[in-house]
């Protein structure tokens, strides 16, 4: 059995929990260890270089100047030695493991569920967990491997590479806007019927329309308000009105014409998806294909 006080990745690995978790207990528990060992075997790291990593109080741990240092090395450590076995992994040619993913609700279910099972019928002996939500993961706590999130991405803590457009449009079908008034400024908006997306049981919903680089902020109250985007699509494609909605939900009656865009010149303020994972999977193998894989797919549809 080897002996974990000699072991130098173990240390660093405990180090490195430790202070993620900011707790011995959940770092212990963790690596499968029990508290006490945690507790004696940081001592023995500290004794071994010969400095404090950490000072203890009953709150909370708090990293020393050394303590900064040596974490800051551990996680180029375990990163190293990770890209080590994901390259020896990938010289095999066939990608294996476990890959857990998040993504937004729909974008999800409509736009990345096809990716995934063609990369899974593409690479058989890879796991994939994908939770579709709109809950904002984080890939410490829930160990996720690749979050997909529409933002601005401001002070996002990941690594982050842009995916795609994450684009809105005004729509409605074509037979509505035949038997409605005609639209050349937001504020005709005010004479049609409007589905919006309702916060509690409140039908007012802000519109954020670009005028060139202007923002242009419309409050809009719809005759019908749902808190779901595939409900308000429904209705939209039933005639009930103009809808604001993602671009990919719409864009294959967009080009049939069946639904047409309204107020292109004032187009809805989108986004932009990004993959964000860790530092510690920025060079994994398994993810960077995956990601890359996606990014592809995307740019071809």
């Amino acid at each position: 059995m080897n002996n974990h006080k000699t072991d130098t990745l173990y240390l660093m690995r405990l180090l490195v929990a430790i202070v993620r978790f900011d707790s011995f207990a959940l770092a212990a528990e963790h690596l499968g260890i029990t508290p006490s060992k945690a507790s004696k075997d940081i001592k023995y790291l500290e004794h071994t270089l010969g400095v404090v990593l950490l000072n203890r109080t009953t709150r909370k741990l708090h990293l020393t100047d050394a303590g900064e240092l040596t974490f800051s090395q551990a996680e180029q450590m375990i990163t190293l030695h990770e890209q080590l076995i994901d390259g020896l992994n990938n010289q095999r040619n066939a990608l294996s493991g476990e890959l857990r993913i998040s993504a937004p609700t729909l974008w999800g279910e409509i736009m990345l569920t096809p990716i995934l099972l063609k990369f899974r019928a593409e690479h058989p002996q890879v796991r994939l967990i994908a939770d579709f939500s709109n809950h904002k993961s984080d890939l410490h706590r829930d160990s996720i491997h690749v979050v997909f999130r529409s933002t601005e991405l401001n002070n996002e803590p990941y690594l982050a590479r842009f995916i795609a457009k994450d684009e809105m449009v005004l729509c409605a079908t074509d037979e509505y806007l035949l038997q409605s008034s005609a639209l050349t400024h937001p504020e005709d908006l005010k004479t049609h019927s409007l589905i919006t997306r309702c916060n509690g049981y409140s039908r007012y919903e802000q519109w954020t329309l670009m005028d060139n680089d202007k923002e242009l902020i419309v409050n809009v109250a719809g005759e019908l308000a749902f808190s779901d985007k595939k409900v308000i699509h429904a209705a939209m494609l039933q005639g009930a009105g103009i809808a604001q909605l993602p671009r990919y939900l719409v864009a294959q009656k967009l080009e049939q014409g069946s639904v047409r865009e309204v107020l292109p010149t004032f187009r809805p303020k989108g986004a932009s998806f990004y993959a964000l994972y860790t530092q510690r999977r920025a060079e994994s193998a398994l993810v960077t294909h995956f990601v890359e894989y996606v990014m592809q797919s995307l740019s071809e549809n």
